[in-house]
């Protein structure tokens, strides 16, 4: 299977212990499926996790730090996808499509209401917590 984990479940997996962490915590330990990630998508959790102040109470900049480059070396890191036309209500989130369809992604996940509201679904887009089950089910 693979799958695009948005910025938000990545971010989200750095600094609780929910779902999403134990999605990441999975993936790193024994791969059951394959992440597919960009460089924009690093990039964005990158300067989340470092630049923002609030992140402190939940992780330091030399952990963020270390968790992205264990991202940028584990996962399987594509090129940008290009730009096309808008797909969602909100087109920052369009990349992560783009970067679904181009990989031949089987699903993102997500906990972005306008991945998960978006009509079309190709690929399919699931919550954390969904894909926390498929995953132990396998």
């Amino acid at each position: 299977m693979r799958a695009v984990l948005d910025s938000n479940v990545l971010i989200s997996a750095a600094i609780t212990r929910g779902a999403t962490h134990h999605i990441v915590r999975e993936w790193l330990e024994s791969e059951p499926f394959e992440l597919i990630i960009c460089h924009a998508l690093l990039e964005e959790v990158t300067t989340v996790l470092t630049e923002r102040d609030q992140m402190r109470r939940w992780i330091s900049v030399e952990d963020a730090r270390l968790y992205v480059d264990r991202l940028s070396t584990t996962a399987d890191v594509r090129d940008d996808p290009p730009p096309g036309p808008s797909l969602t209500r909100d087109p920052d989130d369009d990349f992560i499509i783009y970067l679904a369809r181009e990989n031949n992604a089987d699903l993102i996940v997500s906990g972005d209401g306008d991945l998960l509201d978006w009509p079309e679904q190709h690929p399919p887009v699931v919550r954390p917590a969904e894909f926390e089950r498929v995953l132990t089910q396998n």
